[in-house]
């Protein structure tokens, strides 16, 4: 993952705005999409659309210019990105005219658009205690929580803590006419591309790679929704081809339990996963029914699909991944 120093600038300028009070610089920095959401620290600030958000935080711009001004100083903004799409958070405290200070939570998603980003989604939040707001107290600090799982025996890597794992495996299709028409020189820089890209994305979506394989992966997931979601970030950048030639891969996932051992997987899971990819296509990704089910609906799928798969008894019902 790529951290942000753009984003941490655009925070930066977006504070200087707020204190400037100027509400035409301020929705200026709002997105126009019709998504764009803003959420308040009060129960009635959730507004939809950028016009009901220019019509009321216009309103509240002229009635705290009234009251002194609102400053917002930050002592901590941390930001992401990821393709045209990036989120930020900032930590730190509002001061309302000369005397009214709080702590307060800002977060944004922002979208690329052009040259500029824009917030699509704002959220703020005044700090209180866990005790103050449900009773109890909780524990919140990371010391703490490490102490309590001390002697714990961690999952291994890629696994959940309840033992399953989402097991994918990826492979380019026609590697060996792609290696006889690019030349070995030329084939070993795009395999280098490749590898790098299943390699970042892994690890942005909390996978493990397991161990290469040639022109494929073997990666681990503790969730389906991250192994999903990697797959398809993966077959939308290889989609878009290197230095104009077309990077075709199929992958496959499965998700239950599995031996882990140096490193490495073993049993059932394993094998069903690597028999799914051998049935996709070049830019296809293919889940297994307990893949599905455990996504639950959350990503477009095709299916489902009854098939054999070598080597292994019985019938087996398998989804394609809508990624584009």
């Amino acid at each position: 993952m790529e951290s942000a120093p753009e984003l941490v600038a655009f925070a930066e300028r977006f504070l200087n705005v707020i204190a400037s009070m100027d509400a035409e610089r301020y929705m200026d920095a709002f997105d126009r999409h019709p998504g764009v959401l803003f959420i308040g620290s009060d129960i009635d600030e959730w507004w939809e659309g950028f016009e009901a958000i220019k019509t009321v935080g216009t309103v509240q711009i002229r009635e705290m210019k009234e009251l002194g001004g609102l400053v917002i100083e930050a002592e901590e903004i941390v930001a992401w990105k990821e393709g045209t799409v990036g989120w930020i958070s900032i930590r730190g405290r509002s001061i309302l005219g000369s005397e009214n200070s709080s702590d307060l939570r800002l977060t944004f998603v922002v979208h690329e658009d052009g040259a500029l980003w824009r917030i699509v989604h704002h959220q703020m939040s005044f700090t209180i205690s866990n005790e103050e707001a449900i009773g109890i107290e909780l524990t919140t600090a990371v010391d703490e929580l490490l102490l309590l799982v001390h002697d714990a025996t961690p999952p291994a890597a890629g696994m959940s803590a309840d033992g399953t794992v989402t097991i994918m495996f990826t492979d380019l299709e026609g590697s060996t006419v792609l290696m006889e028409s690019l030349g070995e020189e030329k084939w070993l820089e795009l395999l280098e591309w490749h590898d790098s890209i299943v390699k970042q994305k892994t690890g942005v979506f909390g996978g493990t790679v397991v161990k290469s394989q040639g022109d494929g992966f073997m990666l681990a997931f503790p969730a389906t929704g991250s192994a999903a979601a990697c797959a398809s970030a993966i077959q939308r950048t290889l989609s878009e081809g290197w230095s104009g030639v077309p990077v075709p891969a199929r992958m496959g996932l499965h998700t239950g339990n599995a031996k882990a051992e140096g490193g490495d997987f073993f049993g059932r899971t394993v094998v069903v996963a690597a028999r799914v990819t051998s049935m996709a296509d070049g830019g296809q990704i293919l889940l297994s029914q307990a893949a599905q089910e455990e996504l639950g609906g959350a990503f477009p799928l095709i299916g489902p699909k009854t098939t054999a798969l070598k080597g292994l008894s019985g019938l087996y019902t398998v989804f394609e991944l809508i990624w584009k």
